[in-house]
């Protein structure tokens, strides 16, 4: 989470309050370090009852997110049917997701629990370039499904229109470029960026530290139209055309039953795809309308909001297993195969059986 808001909120208050006179030499005043340690004591925010809510709420989100996107990924691979196009761009959904719980939601409680950033110039940049490479490559990931769908739902005898497994590779590698090449300026332009009082240790800040304020809200701009307006009008366009396919009673005329059988498994998952892109939009729109507020206005007054909306876009790496928990019963019962095989692979090693002298 970019810290220009509240990097601009503390250099206004340093300025307004005129801080240092408490520190020059011809000032005699014997509470100043109180004031100080006082200050510096701000900077932790255990006792306010935001972070302890947020807290509550990555908590749990984080352990979900972890164990179920991993889950993910190992029932698909346990799957020998793992070369079909759509469980590749499942693993991809799920690698993305993994990528923002563990490198974006740590580093995201660590600022709001202490408001300083201590995690140096690296991290200042990767944790912002990664998580949104990650997002980038989600939604571009979802467009390609969904047109993928579309053309399985509309033309379900054309099985050479159908993208292959490692047609699917290369869409999955080529979103990560994509995404990585339009996150780029994010690794050049995030910095870290110091307040300095006399008596005090630096008050480092990770920024964004464009040279003009035009030039961040145009890239804001920018990014939401290509990672969000014009992806999300595609899957719009696509899943119009397949709900009417669904909602149609009228079948393939074709003789045959493999291919009526074929039309309804994928309208079976295009059904859940649908629910898919709904909940990922529903979860980062919050934070992308805010996020581009904060940056066309420049004032704080959402800022109090951003947290959570980040927590509710983070919280959608979480939502994914679950759904896919409730939705797909493959997954269930592969899941519970795993756990089974777990079980019995510790009971062997703890039970070995006699030993043979």
């Amino acid at each position: 989470m970019d810290q220009f808001a509240e990097y601009v909120s503390y250099k206004t208050w340093l300025h307004k309050s005129n801080f240092t006179y408490l520190l020059q030499p011809s000032y005699n005043f014997s509470g100043a370090d109180d004031i100080l340690r006082d200050f510096e004591a701000s900077f932790y925010t255990f006792s306010n009852y935001t972070t302890v809510i947020l807290l509550t709420l990555y908590i749990p989100t984080f352990i979900v997110a972890l164990v179920g996107n991993i889950l993910i990924i190992l029932t698909v691979f346990a799957d020998k049917t793992v070369r079909k196009t759509k469980n590749i761009y499942l693993i991809n959904l799920a690698v993305s997701d993994l990528c923002i719980t563990l490198f974006c939601m740590p580093i995201t409680v660590g600022t709001i629990v202490y408001r300083m950033w201590v995690y140096g110039e690296f991290l200042c940049k990767f944790t912002a370039f990664l998580p949104g490479v990650a997002v980038a490559s989600s939604i571009f990931t979802l467009t390609a499904m969904s047109i993928d769908r579309y053309i399985s739902i509309q033309h379900p005898t054309r099985n050479h229109w159908v993208t292959t497994p490692a047609q699917a590779v290369g869409i999955i590698f080529g979103t990560w470029l994509v995404s990585s090449i339009l996150m780029g300026p994010i690794m050049y332009i995030r910095q870290i960026d110091t307040l300095s009082i006399p008596s005090m240790a630096p008050m480092k800040f990770c920024i964004e530290n464009w040279p003009q304020d035009y030039d961040r809200q145009a890239f804001s701009i920018f990014l939401l139209f290509v990672i969000y307006v014009i992806p999300s009008f595609t899957l719009a366009v696509c899943y119009g055309h397949v709900g009417r396919a669904l909602c149609t009673k009228e079948l393939v005329r074709d003789t045959s039953n493999s291919s009526t059988e074929r039309l309804f498994s994928r309208k079976k998952a295009a059904k859940m795809l649908i629910l898919l892109v709904i909940i990922f939009m529903i979860c980062w729109l919050p934070y992308n309308i805010l996020s581009l507020c904060i940056d066309l206005t420049q004032k704080g007054g959402s800022l109090s909001m951003l947290p959570f909306s980040l927590w509710l876009g983070h919280a959608h790496s979480a939502i994914n297993p679950v759904m896919y928990w409730s939705l797909n019963r493959r997954f269930r019962d592969r899941v519970r195969g795993l756990m089974k095989y777990i079980r019995n692979s510790n009971a062997f090693m703890s039970n070995p059986g006699p030993e043979f002298v």
